[in-house]
């Protein structure tokens, strides 16, 4: 049963994935691709692309919009987790890395422009996907997400994590 202590089967608040989830975008190593409007509540998705990788061995790997891999970095050990962000109003699919499907084991309300943790009072403009690929440790992951609201559409994202 879902509740705060208990999230999707797993003690959330006390898990990796969420313990070592990103504070906010990094926007400055980010394309401005959408607009954001931190005042109103958010529309459908404007945006969805995978924004960090975390291993062990790796360490934290700040994905920039339209990379297609993590390029020569080593991401084996006993974690990885992979984080998508979302600006608009979705929801995600399940994640597949080497035929392993996944569903998002974070799903996160983010504010503002740079989608910090939301604080009270705050809108929600999007969303922080995280999945939890531990035992993984190459190959190629798939993300997606069918919008709720104006503009409908689905959105995904692929990345050759090595």
């Amino acid at each position: 049963m879902k509740n705060a202590e208990n999230y999707y089967g797993i003690e959330f608040s006390n898990s990796d994935l969420v313990k070592q989830a990103p504070e906010f975008r990094e926007t400055t190593k980010q394309y401005p691709r959408f607009d954001v409007q931190p005042m109103a509540p958010a529309s459908g998705i404007s945006y969805f692309e995978f924004g960090l990788v975390r291993s062990q061995q790796g360490g934290d790997q700040t994905i920039l919009a339209g990379d297609f891999s993590t390029g020569s970095t080593n991401h084996g050990g006993s974690y990885l987790f992979v984080y998508a962000w979302q600006v608009g109003y979705g929801n995600p699919n399940n994640a597949t890395m080497n035929g392993l499907s996944k569903s998002a084991a974070l799903r996160e309300a983010r504010c503002g422009s740079n989608l910090h943790r939301c604080q009270a009072g705050e809108t929600v403009t999007g969303w922080l996907y995280g999945w939890d690929f531990t035992g993984q440790s190459a190959g190629q992951v798939k993300a997606s997400a069918n919008s709720v609201a104006s503009p409908f559409g689905y959105w995904s994202d692929s990345l050759y994590i090595n």
